[in-house]
This record gives structure tokens, C-alpha cells and sequence, in this order.
């Protein structure tokens, strides 16, 4: 009972942002978080062909995460959170993204596009392959398009939580960090805090090989 009080608190405060357009009548999305400082995390032991760092920060309301996985002081990928007011209900998903015009992208599974404009995240499985298949349906993102992990739906005294991460912990998102002009491929664990639903990112790792496999978890 007191994550929906504090939730619905949440939500009465940023109810100014999510309106609709008084005169188009459309969805008015809020814009991006002003990127801050961001974080790498703390290397850890791996293979010779892996980078592996540890982080455990949480995503959720007005709380967000500028990734720089490489270490070149620049943001890779960005985690936020936005409110929706659509349907009769307000919607706050927290996403991923990479940063504009980089070319990093993320895992993400087809289907229709989301009120933000994005599509669900995949959540991969420990030791899954990270590639598309079509057995899974999923595909990289496009450029600036966002990966939403979940989303908190109230309307009334009723909350849910949708997306293929509700629910779930120690599940690896796929990446793709663009360097030097060259793909290398990666994940991110995140799990689902569902006593304050916020997605907690723990620790992330990618190959050190252009075009390089890697496999969700290896280190």
C-alpha cells in the first residue's frame, strides 16, 4: 500500500507534463532528461576479450542513468523515465536509449510502436547468444528510438506494471556500442524492484572484438 501512496504523490506532481495538446488534442511527450555527469561503474576481473563493470543504480521516477560503457567521458547509452497521461490513465515507462546521432543501439522486440514511440526492450535470458533471431522476433533499434523496459499504469487505485521486464530479475538487455565506426556488442543485467517499481541496472559488460559475439552474463 505505501508504493502505490507514494507513487500516486509521484504522479499528482509531474501531472502537468502529460497532458494533451489543448489544441491538437494529441499526446504531448516530455523531453529528455538534461544529461548529467555519467557513470561507468567499477571495472571487475573478466577474459582477456571482455570489459565487465559493476554499477547497481536505480532507474525510476525522475531518477536516471547516463551510461559511459566505453570510458570516453562521453554518454553511450541513457536510461529515463517519462509520464504519459493516455487512455484515462497515466503511464510512467522507464526506457533506454542510445545517445543521439552515436549509432549505439539496443535489443528490442517487434511489434507496435509504444505512445513514446518506442518498443519494448528484450530481456535476454543467462548464456542466450545476443542476436536476432527470428524464433525471438527481435531486432536493434532505430536511430533515437527508445527501448521501454516497463511501464506503471494507474488509473484510479489500480496499478499494473506492463512490459516484458515486469516481474523479472537478472535479465540482459543487448547492446551495441558503436566505436570507432565498428559494432561491439554487449549486455546490461536489470531487474525489476517490484516492492518500489524501479529497474535496477547492476552491471554491464561487451567485447572487446568489433563484431565479436558475446553472450548474455559472460564476463
Amino acid at each position: 500500500m505505501k508504493r502505490y501512496i507514494l507513487l500516486y504523490a509521484v504522479v499528482a506532481l509531474a501531472l502537468n507534463a502529460c497532458k494533451k495538446d489543448k489544441n491538437t488534442g494529441e499526446i504531448v511527450i516530455p523531453a529528455d532528461p538534461i544529461e548529467t555527469t555519467p557513470v561507468s561503474g567499477e571495472t571487475q576481473p573478466s577474459s582477456a576479450n571482455i570489459v565487465y563493470r559493476k554499477l547497481n543504480i536505480k532507474l525510476g521516477y525522475n531518477k536516471h542513468i547516463f551510461l559511459d560503457a566505453n570510458g570516453d567521458g562521453t554518454t553511450d547509452i541513457s536510461f529515463s523515465s517519462v509520464l504519459i497521461m493516455h487512455d484515462g490513465k497515466q503511464h510512467l515507462y522507464l526506457s533506454a536509449y542510445g545517445k543521439t546521432n552515436s549509432g549505439n543501439k539496443l535489443f528490442v522486440k517487434n511489434g507496435e510502436q509504444l505512445v513514446n514511440g518506442s518498443l519494448w526492450a528484450y530481456p535476454f535470458n543467462k548464456n542466450e547468444l545476443i542476436e536476432p533471431t527470428e524464433e525471438n522476433n527481435i531486432k536493434w533499434t532505430s536511430n533515437q528510438q527508445k527501448a521501454s523496459i516497463v511501464s506503471i499504469v494507474s488509473a484510479g487505485s489500480q496499478t499494473t506494471v506492463e512490459g516484458l521486464w515486469a516481474n523479472k530479475a537478472d535479465k540482459y538487455l543487448g547492446i551495441a556500442l558503436k566505436i570507432n565506426g565498428e559494432p561491439y556488442f554487449g549486455w546490461i543485467k536489470l531487474s525489476h524492484e517490484t516492492t518500489t517499481n524501479e529497474i535496477i541496472v547492476s552491471e554491464y559488460a561487451y567485447s572487446k572484438i568489433p563484431g565479436g559475439e558475446i553472450i548474455a552474463g559472460e564476463k
